[in-house]
């Protein structure tokens, strides 16, 4: 029986967009909050900025944590370093392929119309891609360990090269 445990976690470049709106979004609050006295308006603009700024703070710092318990990953979203929210739960059983991005293995895949669940940094690292259930892409940035043991749960459809 598999009972291999690991944990690891991937960091998103700082979005600087989110982070300018978030201030913008501030900025257009608190303005709207001075003029709340003189029409029920500005109360709603308050509202609707403060509610902006708070949805762009958690855009701006995101990562995500894998977690590979008992030939089971989960991938969990932490937004703003400090909110986490669940995102989704593959079993390896249900794993039709899955290689590093490049890797001719994928090249009977490349042309499918399936939905892409990209969970990476989206920066230059070596990105491993497996499609589940024949329906859903996972693009990862999996670090040699969680390969390894992606390998070693179903060698016949996970691959290192």
């Amino acid at each position: 029986m598999d009972q291999t445990f690991l944990e690891v976690l991937v960091a998103r470049k700082r979005n600087m967009a989110a982070a300018v709106l978030k201030i913008v979004c501030g900025i257009l609050s608190v303005f709207s909050l001075i003029l709340v006295p003189y029409t029920v308006f500005f109360l709603a603009g308050a509202l609707l900025f403060g509610a902006g700024a708070y949805f762009f703070y958690l855009q701006e710092w995101i990562e995500f944590e894998y977690s590979y318990v008992c030939r089971e990953l989960t991938v969990d979203r932490i937004m703003a370093r400090s909110r986490r929210k669940s995102e989704a739960d593959y079993l390896v059983d249900k794993i039709e392929i899955g290689a590093p991005e490049d890797s001719y293995h994928l090249d009977g895949f490349r042309n499918r119309n399936c939905t892409v669940k990209d969970y990476s940094s989206r920066s230059g690292r070596k990105k491993y891609v497996f499609y589940y259930e024949g329906q859903i892409k996972v693009v990862l940035d999996a670090d040699e360990g969680l390969v390894q043991a992606l390998h070693g749960a179903a060698p016949g459809k996970l691959f290192l090269h």
